[in-house]
């Protein structure tokens, strides 16, 4: 019993110390960055904060669960009459907290779109003829709905209210918008969002991911046709002008609030971004592997290192 004790301590206690520690290096290269990334084209800007908001999430697990975890198993012996001090236990605890709040958040907001998504279907009717690659449905609603809804089987869902006030060209802008979404699985990246532990004012990072997300979708639905980018400033600015509507948290929504002046501007005015290297989109796969790699080699090493630390926390 103590050996598995001692197992679920030193996986709980890596995985705070490397939530913190990914946390602390998500808000400083989020910092860092913020000017070339305000130049980068939406869709490389928005995926950039994603990778930076999941860094605390996925360093935590990798070592926790992925090298401690193992390393342990592999080297400890299942007799050790260790006792586990009392720094260990501490941190044990917030990363069992962390783990829970975050399986929590996840769960919370899976069922709670789950709810709204079952009652705008009953609620809706199916429409048709529209240039949609997924079921929709417009709902009679005082709040100008238009949103996707859903991970794994998502839904369109338009407001009557913005099918009778809205023009036919805004209509359709909107509708591609929230098909750009679609294609870039947002509503999946909010879930695991909710589900990635942050700490020291990395949540942050989710407002700023969701404005990058809302431009990236503005540039995926209108590209790079005058037309289409001045249809899809009319029916945001329309759909701002009527009220702030109230989607579940798995929805990617094509208006929530706020300014949006830049999206407009953006949208008017493109600017002339920076694209990022294509050998970018290599250096993080290629970085994990060779850090795999080395973590094998020196599975021996780090265990009497972890040993060492153990002994030395009071």
């Amino acid at each position: 019993m103590r050996y598995w004790i001692l197992a679920a301590v030193s996986a709980l206690s890596a995985f705070a110390l490397f939530a913190l520690a990914g946390s602390l290096v998500a808000r400083a290269a989020a910092a860092l960055l913020a000017r070339s990334n305000a130049r980068r084209a939406p869709a490389p800007r928005a995926r950039l904060l994603f990778n930076l908001r999941m860094l605390p999430g996925v360093c935590a697990v990798l070592v926790a669960f992925g090298i401690a975890l193992p390393i342990f198993l592999w080297f400890e012996d299942a007799g050790t009459t260790e006792s586990v001090s009392r720094t260990l236990g501490v941190l044990s605890f917030a990363g069992a907290g962390l783990l829970l709040r975050a399986s929590w958040r996840a769960a919370a907001a899976w069922q709670s779109t789950a709810r709204v998504l079952d009652d705008w279907r009953r609620r809706g009717r199916a429409l048709d003829g529209l240039d949609a690659p997924l079921p929709a449905y417009a709902i009679d609603d005082p709040f100008p709905i238009v949103a996707v809804v859903g991970v794994l089987r998502p839904r369109l869902f338009v407001a009557e209210r913005v099918l009778r006030e809205c023009a036919p060209d805004e209509v359709a802008a909107m509708i591609a918008h929230e098909c750009a979404h679609v294609s870039a699985r947002d509503n999946l990246k909010r879930l695991l969002i909710r589900a990635c532990p942050g700490l020291f004012g990395v949540a942050r990072l989710d407002r700023v991911w969701g404005a990058a997300a809302e431009e990236a979708a503005d540039a995926r639905a209108a590209g790079f046709d005058a037309t289409a980018r001045l249809n899809l400033a009319e029916a945001l600015i329309h759909v701002a002008r009527l009220a702030v509507p109230q989607v579940p948290p798995l929805a990617s929504a094509f208006y929530l609030g706020g300014s949006i002046d830049d999206r407009v501007r953006r949208l008017i005015e493109p600017p002339v971004n920076v694209e990022a290297p294509r050998w970018t989109r290599v250096v993080f796969p290629g970085a994990l592997a060779l850090f795999a790699a080395a973590i094998v080699l020196v599975a021996p090493a780090l265990h009497a290192l972890m040993e060492q630390a153990v002994r030395l926390l009071p």
